[in-house]
């Protein structure tokens, strides 16, 4: 299937592009009418020569009419896009949430998105359905006024559907899920410069999972199971099931907990 250069620049700028497909996507933007020297050299690539697709993506673009947006811009039109689904009625407020914080966990060295709307959707998501937090009434209020206040500030890109950064290749998938994984460090232990693999063993199960289209009760199972019989340790079944809702969101599910 194809995809819109607009959606492959904001990709590239948030490091999130799946390079070994970009040839594919070259040759249907050449199908679409455009041309240029460095499209033509991608579309006639095989896909293995990473450095060269890399190297020829910016230009390619360029010849297509897109910019290359910086990781900022990227970052909000991103959300913006997303925001606007909200307005629209297509999404949720509980779904804009766990969106924002799987892509936050995606991109957590990326300093252009640890300031507000991203913070406040990213800490608020554990918050649904709890007792301790604040209500599911207010959390949906506050959501659907970030997303106003964003989008009164940022345009989105009517037309391009940008949630599908939260994962792509495979190396991308497992990266993905490091991150998540790293950022719940249920045992307390994840160093960033130290300790980035302690959590790797689930990994692969996980990914496996949610192949088959595994939902949040079977991926929480399997979570409790697996953190008693090989860490030792209990972790709540609240705690693994939001977790298991968050890794739905990450994967593109929009699957809800039931």
């Amino acid at each position: 299937m194809g995809k819109p250069p607009e959606l492959v620049a904001a990709e590239y700028a948030l490091c999130s592009v799946d390079v070994e497909r970009m040839p594919w996507y070259a040759a249907d933007w050449l199908a679409d009418g455009h041309d240029g020297p460095a499209l033509r050299e991608l579309a006639g690539l095989d896909g293995t020569d990473t450095r060269l697709i890399g190297e020829l993506l910016p230009d390619a673009l360029s010849e297509v009419g897109v910019r290359v947006p910086s990781a900022a811009q990227a970052a909000d039109t991103w959300l913006a896009t997303l925001a606007q689904r909200l307005i629209n009625g297509e999404v949720d407020e509980r779904t804009v949430s766990e969106h924002a914080s799987a892509f936050v966990s995606r991109h957590l060295d990326l300093d252009e998105i640890w300031h507000s709307p991203f913070t406040d959707l990213h800490v608020l998501v554990d918050e649904w359905d709890q007792d301790w937090g604040r209500g599911n009434q207010e959390l949906a209020t506050t959501v659907r006024q970030l997303c106003r206040d964003h989008i009164s500030r940022v345009p989105a890109s009517p037309g391009i559907d940008l949630t599908s950064l939260a994962h792509g290749s495979a190396e991308q998938q497992t990266g993905g899920l490091r991150r998540l994984l790293n950022a719940w460090d249920f045992i307390g232990v994840h160093d960033p410069r130290a300790n980035v693999d302690e959590y790797d063993c689930l990994i692969a199960p996980l990914l496996a999972r949610l192949t088959k289209g595994a939902g949040a009760g079977d991926l929480s199972e399997y979570l409790s199971a697996e953190i008693r019989g090989h860490f030792g340790m209990t972790v709540s079944d609240t705690e693994t099931r939001a977790f298991a809702r968050r890794l739905l969101t990450w994967w593109g599910t929009e699957q809800r907990a039931q």
